[in-house]
């Protein structure tokens, strides 16, 4: 009797731990789930998120640090351009630049604008608003416009 109750805990403590290859199944379907789950999410939202990102009205056009936790800072709204001083506590702007300062990439125009305004063009020709060029003559050039003064001076920003 001694001997068969020796034998019986011996099979229960065999099988009483953890099982290491569902324990591993389970880990393994866990890190597979949040592997598809991060590729769902980037196919799916995260194009439309930076396409989003991409269409906002203030953009950071260049930074440059100046030492410790001072920056110059040149930003684009809607279309201004700002020049700002970044402080460690404080943001200050330093200038309104020329809006001559285009975004870093523009759209080029497609076949359907040329056809438009050439459209728009041949329209206003017959109307007579507007003259046909000349055949084979050079076209008009024209002189740089000027440069606008600066909208604000250091003496106006500092007093």
């Amino acid at each position: 009797m001694l001997l068969a109750l020796s034998q019986e805990s011996s099979r229960f403590a065999a099988s009483s731990g953890p099982d290491l290859t569902r324990y591993l199944l389970v880990c393994g379907g866990l890190i597979a789930l949040v592997g598809g789950l991060g590729y769902l999410f980037k196919r799916f939202f995260a194009g439309r998120l930076k396409a989003r990102a991409a269409q906002r009205s203030l953009q950071v056009i260049d930074m440059l640090p100046l030492g410790g936790k001072q920056k110059l800072v040149v930003v684009r709204c809607y279309d201004r351009t700002f020049a700002l001083g970044l402080g460690d506590k404080e943001v200050g702007l330093i200038a309104e630049l020329d809006a001559v300062i285009k975004p870093a990439h523009e759209p080029a125009p497609t076949k359907a604008d040329a056809a438009g305004f050439k459209a728009i063009l041949e329209d206003m020709r017959k109307r007579g608003e507007l003259e046909p060029a000349p055949r084979g003559a050079a076209p008009a050039t024209r002189a740089a416009p000027a440069k606008p003064a600066p909208r604000t001076t250091t003496t106006e920003l500092y007093g």
